[in-house]
């Protein structure tokens, strides 16, 4: 269950990491003052949004093997 548990942690740290990058990126796409800064932002933050949809993707993934591993374990 540990190796379970470490998979979890993992794409929680990275699910943090890429929030805050969004953050990041809007805050800076406020303070931007050129239409190409504005735009590569813009698109730095579709990045990171993807990858959070993937990490999210990823942890439901890990909670369903869980919650079957656990209902085995039941039976």
């Amino acid at each position: 269950m540990t190796e379970r548990n470490y998979k979890l942690d993992e794409i929680a740290h990275q699910f943090s990491e890429n929030i805050l990058a969004v953050k990041g990126t809007l805050e800076l796409m406020d303070a931007s003052v050129t239409e190409d800064d504005l735009h590569d932002l813009l698109l730095k933050a579709m990045h990171r949004m993807d990858t959070i949809e993937k990490l999210s993707n990823d942890m439901l993934a890990a909670l369903q093997s869980c919650l079957d591993k656990m209902g085995q374990m039941n039976k």
